[in-house]
């Protein structure tokens, strides 16, 4: 990409300016070119621009390097330079414009196609990505990185069946090891997508193979090995990552989940065994809350605070801990010590509010919410105790927030293209979920208790069956929606558009004696619950068998009525309801299975 020749004496310079610049000695860089006079010359202008984007001038640079090519508009060596200096201030539009030029002038040159590819993702046009990362396969047929490029991208499309050719291609032409891994790790996911594990855990020990370095496979072949229904494979091969380095928590922490699953003897040793770090006692914390093991949990947070005493997190779960052991009182002042001496963030003030609703200071707990709502004025988890605080002092507007009769909806659905009878669907679906459920038990972090849950998107995953119902469902949002009144002043009609997305999409499974803790969802505008199978004790209206009930916290509080109202499960039924409002599942007793499949709407 050759740029216009200077004469002698300046190419001199240049030469030893780029020497200087290659050798990290920008000083000297600097000295040579403030002895050259100064002109329109292209490469001097480049040079000068390359010095710029060193010391991070970058708007300067990309003056310099706009220059340039107005002076010599052929070289896509300048063009591919401005577009860089573009990025780097974030003129994406532009930059795409300069890499579009670049493989113009240079139809060859993999790092226009690459960098262009990456901009429009960027600007969020993916269409047009996809269109030059075809190009520069066709120009660069020999090329596995325009392979790499073109696969990533259609997988994060969602057409992993797709993404799959151009991966196998970009294998069968890479002779850099670290390469192969990373096309190796993405076929591995594109087949994993696909569903097709025995094939992709194959791909992605290929994958360890070429790069041992890379963790990302052994990740993967951990949650396959769990996918196969080979959950003890998948222990044994995260405790020998977990012995290999004692000192990541990302190991333990994958590795402790699993054995919480399994009933594994050895849960929570593995960090007793590794070096008392911060870092890993918050990590045992996490578990130890989750399980309301109190004392042991502000035990460990009081540890990683003693180790770093401006540790927020620590901090926090000691603040945490303490309400679990019912000193709420404590807990309120633990959190405002917190606020003080790290600022005052949304789930703190959240968390202060639960402490003042359980010490008996509803008023309190208002106010904090409030605070909490300047900062972050759709915050589920603050709306949540928002109610609980008005609740508790009597005040109408926990009608207004919740709407329990209006803003909770039931809706029938018709039965999906290509079924005559939603029994025929939900029997043929039930199947397949049968299938796609893990063969342990539930997942601490989840709200489930005496089941399972599917630990990845369902919506997008490729499967007939679900998309068929998605559809369906996409018909029940838009009605739900649309139905909703405009409230500028209120935290779920004030988001009421037109377009919708899903932030999670799963299938709960709950057996005999199964329920769900009453919880929230915080990621959530609009969540749900769509019934698959149910048992026949749901059929018991005095008791309540296995139904859904709104209104009643996760913590102890004392409400006249905590359900404010309960919804008798049916296959084919799905409820739509506010994602800030706590709801639960009452438990049941019958050996059939309870299956659903939920999922949280956002507006768009």
């Amino acid at each position: 990409m050759a740029i216009l020749q200077a004469d002698p004496t300046l190419r001199q310079a240049i030469t030893r300016a780029s020497q200087c610049l290659r050798a990290g000695d920008l000083a000297g860089a600097e000295q040579i070119l403030a002895e050259v006079p100064s002109s329109g010359d292209p490469a001097l202008l480049h040079i000068t621009g390359a010095l710029r984007m060193h010391q991070q001038r970058h708007a300067e640079a990309a003056a310099l390097f706009g220059r340039a090519r107005l002076a010599d508009p052929r070289a896509a060596a300048l063009a591919f330079s401005h577009g860089n200096a573009l990025q780097w201030l974030e003129q994406h539009a532009a930059a795409a414009d300069a890499f579009r030029e670049v493989i113009r002038l240079k139809p060859d040159y993999a790092e226009g196609y690459h960098e262009l590819g990456r901009t429009l993702q960027t600007l969020g046009r993916t269409d047009e990505a996809e269109a030059v990362y075809r190009q520069w396969a066709a120009a660069l047929p020999g090329d596995p990185r325009a392979r790499l490029a073109l696969g990533g991208l259609l997988l994060t499309r969602g057409r992993p069946d797709e993404a799959e050719a151009p991966l196998r291609q970009g294998i069968a032409d890479s002779t850099d090891p670290r390469l192969s891994a990373l096309l190796h790790d993405n076929l591995g996911h594109a087949l994993r997508r696909q569903r097709r594990n025995q094939e992709a855990l194959a791909v992605f020990e290929q994958a360890k193979a070429l790069d041992p370095t890379q963790p990302e496979a052994d990740i993967q072949r951990a949650e396959l090995l769990q996918d196969l229904q080979r959950p003890q494979e998948s222990a044994a091969l995260l405790a020998g990552l977990v012995a290999r380095e004692p000192a990541n928590p990302r190991w333990h922490h994958l590795y402790n989940d699993l054995l919480y699953r399994l009933d594994g003897a050895d849960y929570l040793k593995s960090y007793d065994r590794a070096p008392r770090t911060a870092e890993l006692l918050l990590g045992k914390a996490y578990f130890l809350g989750h399980q309301k093991r109190g004392e042991e949990a502000h035990a460990a947070y009081r540890e990683a605070l003693a180790l770093e005493p401006d540790n927020r997190i620590a901090a926090a779960g000691a603040a945490m801990a303490l309400n679990m052991l019912k000193r709420h009182r404590e807990a309120a002042q633990a959190f405002e010590a917190v606020m003080a001496r790290h600022g005052e963030a949304p789930e703190l003030l959240s968390c202060a509010a639960e402490s003042a609703i359980q010490s008996g200071d509803p008023q309190k707990a208002l106010a904090l919410c409030e605070r909490a709502l300047k900062l972050a004025p759709y915050d589920q988890a603050t709306l949540s105790n928002m109610s609980i605080a008005l609740r508790l002092m009597q005040d109408e507007r926990d009608e207004a927030l919740n709407g329990y009769d209006s803003l909770i909806q039931i809706y029938e659905l018709e039965p999906p293209q290509g079924f005559s009878s939603m029994a025929d669907f939900n029997a043929e679906l039930n199947g397949w979920l049968e299938t796609a459920h893990p063969g342990t038990r539930e997942y601490l972090n989840q709200s489930l208790r005496g089941g399972s849950q599917t630990p990845y998107q369902l919506f997008g995953a490729g499967h007939a069956l679900v998309e068929r119902l998605k559809l369906r469902i996409d018909e029940a949002v838009g009605r739900h929606i649309a139905a909703l009144k405009q409230d500028d002043a209120h935290p779920l009609l004030s988001r009421r558009r037109g377009d919708f997305g899903y932030a999670g999409s799963w299938s709960s499974r709950l057996q005999d004696r199964g329920f769900h803790v009453n919880h929230i969802h915080p990621e959530g505008w609009i969540s749900s619950c769509y019934y698959v199978a149910v048992p026949q004790a749901v059929k018991d209206e005095q008791q309540r068998q296995g139904w859904i009930k709104f209104g009643e916290p996760t913590y102890d509080v004392a409400l006249k009525d905590p359900i404010r109202r309960a919804i008798q499960p049916a296959p084919g039924r799905l409820v739509l309801f506010p994602s800030y409002m706590w709801h639960g599942t009452v438990p049941f007793r019958d050996a059939t299975a309870r299956t659903t499949i939920a999922f949280d709407v956002i507006p768009l």
